[in-house]
């Protein structure tokens, strides 16, 4: 038995916008990638991290590639890894790597911390080799200025909310069991458009924009102070422990997130009996699913 769920990110997306069928793709591709190191017998940390690093290539997703600039113009990217053997590690503020999703397992495998920031984690992507990213594309560039134009002049930084509800996409995330029963996750973002230089939201944070234990793994997706305020990721597995119903772990954790702040979250998660489920409060959610039944790729809506 093996499973995998995917997700682009929570928030609106632009139906009409030709960049859906792009990111449709990728995430399918994602799935499908993923499944293959399942179905061969690799383990769900290869798979996540595999799923994660071709979404964050595909340019489609806020993540690696695609990733939004800050108010200075700027890729600051965040991202983080778990797995059921209780390895965790998270990388915040980074402009190395073209993978931040890679250099993140490396933390949690390969060193004693949980965390590591800016020009430190940076660091030590070069010194482990990881290919360097290359400079945003025309298509973020332009997104970019046509979002900093309204604020020329201004004294006043703008309110970084009411830049993301008008956006569409956020953080990529992944979770896997494997044919060991050993679950993992993996979540990646390049943050909120235009948010001051070193703000770090909820993907790198432990119980904000991921949790995972030995039979349970959940990542968020969305307004990164609103789940940060919640502990959204850690309310669903309190939730999951008391229940065992992984779909009611997340529907407590959205509707508390909704308290917080209307349409501003998504969940995916997975348990150690191969139950999946994701939720969402956002206009939009991108997801894709083996449930060991079928292969979903869908982008959903509450409207």
């Amino acid at each position: 038995m093996f499973r995998l769920i995917l997700h682009g990110g929570a928030g609106t997306w632009r139906k009409d916008d030709e960049r859906v069928k792009g990111a449709l793709e990728a995430i399918e591709e994602a799935l499908e990638k993923g499944l293959e190191i399942l179905d061969g017998g690799g383990s769900a940390g290869e798979a996540v991290v595999k799923s994660i690093e071709i979404m964050e290539d595909s340019g489609y997703f806020n993540a690696g590639s695609g990733s939004a600039l800050n108010i200075e113009g700027v890729r600051e990217m965040d991202a983080a890894y778990g797995d059921s053997r209780g390895n965790i590690g998270a990388v915040a503020s980074v402009r190395y790597p073209k993978n931040p999703v890679a250099l993140a397992r490396y933390v949690a495998i390969e060193t004693d911390h949980l965390l590591l920031a800016g020009e430190g984690a940076d660091s030590i992507a070069a010194r482990i080799d990881l290919e360097k990213i290359g400079d945003p594309s025309k298509n973020i560039v332009f997104r970019y200025n046509e979002l900093i134009e309204g604020y020329k002049g201004l004294k006043r930084f703008p309110r970084n909310i009411k830049v993301a509800n008008y956006l569409y996409g956020d953080t990529v995330g992944a979770i896997a069991l494997d044919k060991n029963r050993e679950l993992a996750v993996a979540v990646s973002t390049g943050g909120i458009w235009l948010k001051l230089p070193g703000r770090v939201g909820d993907t790198p944070i432990f119980g904000g924009g991921f949790y995972i234990s030995r039979d349970y793994a959940v990542c968020a997706t969305g307004i990164g102070e609103v789940i940060m305020r919640g502990l959204i990721s850690y309310r669903a597995y309190l939730e999951y422990e008391e229940t065992g119903d992984v779909y009611r772990s997340l529907m407590v954790a959205i509707d508390h997130a909704g308290k917080i702040m209307p349409e501003s979250t998504g969940l995916i998660a997975l348990d150690i009996n191969g139950s999946l489920a994701y939720r969402f409060n956002t206009k939009h959610m991108m997801v894709a699913y083996y449930d060991g039944n079928r292969k979903v790729s869908i982008l959903d809506s509450n409207i």
